[in-house]
């Protein structure tokens, strides 16, 4: 290549090349680490909607079995909840549990048996408690079980410690998470102590 045109001096540079597998690479990285994020999220979604679930079931349990124990009828009972539920809607705001309540009711009353309508409310909240307690008033529907209300005493009892314990672990949950920037202060802390006091040892 000519080092010199005229009284103009050439400068040559090698054309740069490109690197592909190394773009590739990290394309691939980058699509793995959105669809990872995405998962992340909406596992973290379906957590969050499961306890809140859970938090809230102690407190249908209870109105459920306060209301049939006044003699009045399942249906009833579960259509002055969902009522309760639409009165205080504005001012507690909505609740994703009486929400699927209320979807139950109006398939009810649009011609979706009684039995039919709680299996699939169990089924559309996706939790074990609530999918027992479709159950258990389909079956009561169905095979006329009479002690439905002694079961649901029971099962108000039990989803209360439950709630009980899902509040302590929740609480040792948030304990471990702050250990990490407490033990990052006492190590600030430490430097500032220290480093002085050996600065001073060295004078």
């Amino acid at each position: 290549m000519p080092q010199k045109v005229g009284n103009y001096q050439l400068t040559w540079n090698k054309a740069q090349e490109i690197h592909w597998p190394y773009i590739l690479i990290g394309g691939f990285g980058l699509v793995a680490y959105l669809v990872y994020r995405e998962r992340e999220k909406q596992r973290k979604k379906e957590k969050d909607r499961k306890t809140r679930f859970l938090r809230e079931y102690p407190n249908v349990i209870s109105k459920l079995t306060m209301l049939l124990s006044t003699g009045i009828t399942a249906k009833n009972a579960w259509t002055r909840i969902v009522q309760n539920y639409e009165e205080q809607k504005e001012t507690l705001g909505e609740n994703q549990v009486y929400e699927e309540m209320k979807i139950t009711l109006r398939e009810m009353q649009s011609g979706v048996s009684e039995a039919e309508a709680y299996e699939r409310f169990g089924q559309r909240c996706e939790v074990a408690n609530y999918r027992k307690l479709g159950t258990m008033l389909s079956q009561n529907l169905r095979k006329g079980s009479s002690g439905i209300l002694d079961i649901l005493r029971m099962e108000a009892i039990q989803s209360f410690e439950n709630r009980k314990s899902m509040a302590r672990r929740q609480g040792e949950e948030v304990g471990t998470k702050l250990l990490l920037p407490m033990i990052g202060m006492l190590g600030v802390v430490l430097v500032m102590v220290l480093v002085p006091a050996f600065l001073t040892m060295q004078i």
